[in-house]
């Protein structure tokens, strides 16, 4: 008895530490495309995102995903900081940075992830970096590749 009593008590402390720490709800604050702007971008159409928000202390990330019909989907992720300048030289990501030459965001793709690597260009602008990546594409196909990224790189910058 002393022992599920020890865990409830334990169960409950975590439990009400862990809103503290990682607050989790739906929101629409990161869909900032419309599904007609990503549509005219990358040339496929997809749905109304669907989108949600955690904060943590010093900020909060907001993402987004826009599903479709066939194999392809757009997911835009925002790390918002309370402090600009917060995010410094850091990438924050897994696998390698492949800058996107004269950028005015200095953007960059991520590659290097294995399988887990799809077309995601990351970029900051002031307390914000945002991510947008492109589920669906042959990696393997450098010409596919190559194409997503142009039309990723037509799509409006948000912050």
């Amino acid at each position: 008895m002393k022992t599920k009593t020890t865990t409830l008590l334990a169960c409950i402390a975590l439990g009400a530490a862990i809103p503290a720490a990682a607050q989790y709800k739906e929101s629409k604050e990161g869909c900032l495309y419309t599904p007609q702007a990503i549509e005219a971008a990358l040339g496929f159409k997809v749905s109304e995102g669907k989108g949600t928000e955690v904060g943590f202390p010093g900020g909060k990330s907001l993402s987004c995903t826009y599903g479709s019909p066939g194999r392809n989907a757009v997911m835009l992720k925002l790390e918002r900081m309370d402090k600009p300048g917060a995010f410094g030289g850091a990438t924050g990501m897994a696998g390698k940075a492949e800058p996107v030459a004269g950028d005015p965001d200095k953007a960059y793709w991520q590659v290097g992830q294995g399988d887990l690597t799809d077309v995601a260009l990351t970029y900051v602008r002031g307390n914000t970096r945002t991510q947008v990546r492109v589920t669906g594409v042959n990696m393997k196909d450098k010409a596919a590749v190559d194409a997503m990224r142009a039309r990723v790189l037509k799509l409006p910058r948000v912050s």
